[in-house]
């Protein structure tokens, strides 16, 4: 039929983005496209019908060469229903077993909106590795500047942090801690699986996207509250460490309670901000109240006045109960459309 795949250019920007149907609204690839086909990381490839761009699909290398990502399949929809992004990840699959012959795993991420997608994952030998709820909430950031530090006191005790690249290999290199905080072994964000690999680092701080923390008591792991606690685990009790510098200097990783990793672009939509949790169990769900004005601060740095969609995902460490009062109590409660409930990762080994 005339199809021919080639790699992907910076020429094929707008071609690209004419894929996207109009439910794509909160796509990524109109604003983060540059970038992603420019990072030595990713592998991205366009099929072309009669000269004209049909179908885009990008291989992403992670974990240090271990696990290829099959990711971004966008086809136009009058070129649907012919096989193209079926010949798409063939290409990319061959590809990727000649430039990286000794990669281990094939991944590929999927929701619970896309039962038949992930009933075809089953069948061709994936698995599923890695499921997260999800939540999507539409707010609308306000156009005022966002406090200054010391102003909100509603989550005072609550110090969070940004990390830094460096932080991140800190937390890594902590193999007792990483087991507490990330059972699976690995991330799961924005659709991404990551293993606690520095390799992975660049891919989770960027211009784009970065990771917060908030802390226990420096002097304890034990946790334990009056309050009410985040997730299912039975009460504990919480003390907050009030001086994050010097949790970093002397006891960090080991007294961190709680990581929201996110990520952010301007979109159709207005902006679309994602917040993936992962926290210690029987925590106060004062941890996560700080965290999300934290990251909604953000937002409102970055995205001042505009609608946004907001996307959260978390465990069984925090419970949905728990998110949605706290988002209620920011006045956020309205649910975007088309609710994704469970994101999930499969892996088949190569």
């Amino acid at each position: 039929m005339g199809l021919e795949i080639r790699e992907a250019t910076m020429s094929d920007h707008s071609a690209v983005i004419d894929l996207i149907d109009k439910n794509g609204m909160h796509d990524y690839l109109p604003a983060l496209y540059p970038h992603l086909v420019s990072d030595p990381d990713n592998f991205p490839f366009v099929a072309t019908l009669h000269g004209r761009v049909a179908g885009y699909m990008m291989a992403s290398v992670l974990d240090g060469g271990l696990t290829t990502l099959y990711r971004s399949a966008r086809v136009g929809s009058s070129f649907r229903g012919m096989g193209i992004q079926k010949a798409l990840l063939k290409h990319l699959k061959q590809f990727s077993s000649e430039q990286q012959p000794s990669h281990m795993y094939d991944t590929l991420s999927s929701t619970d909106r896309h039962v038949e997608n992930c009933s075809h994952l089953r069948a061709v030998g994936y698995r599923p590795v890695y499921t997260r709820e999800g939540l999507q909430m539409v707010y609308q950031i306000p156009t005022s500047p966002p406090e200054r530090a010391g102003e909100d006191n509603s989550g005072r005790q609550i110090q969070v942090r940004e990390l830094t690249r460096s932080d991140l290999q800190r937390m890594f290199q902590a193999n007792s801690f990483c087991r507490e905080l990330f059972p699976q072994g690995r991330l799961f964000n924005w659709y991404v699986g990551y293993r606690l690999m520095e390799e992975n680092i660049r891919h989770l701080v960027r211009p784009w996207g970065g990771v917060f923390a908030s802390f226990q008591d420096s002097r304890t792991s034990t946790f334990s509250s009056s309050g009410t606690t985040i997730g299912i685990s039975t009460s504990s009790s919480v003390t907050c460490e009030r001086d994050p510098g010097n949790s970093l200097d002397f006891y960090f990783p080991y007294n961190v309670a709680m990581v929201t990793f996110y990520n952010c672009h301007r979109s159709t939509y207005g902006a679309f901000y994602s917040l993936d949790t992962y926290a210690m169990p029987g925590l106060s769900r004062d941890h996560f109240q700080a965290h999300l004005r934290h990251n909604l601060k953000t937002l409102r740095r970055r995205f001042p006045g505009q609608r946004a969609a907001l996307a959260l995902t978390f465990d069984t460490t925090v419970s949905k109960e728990c998110v949605t009062s706290c988002l209620s109590e920011l006045g956020i409660s309205e649910l975007l459309p088309h609710q994704e409930k469970r994101q999930i990762l499969y892996e088949k080994p190569a």
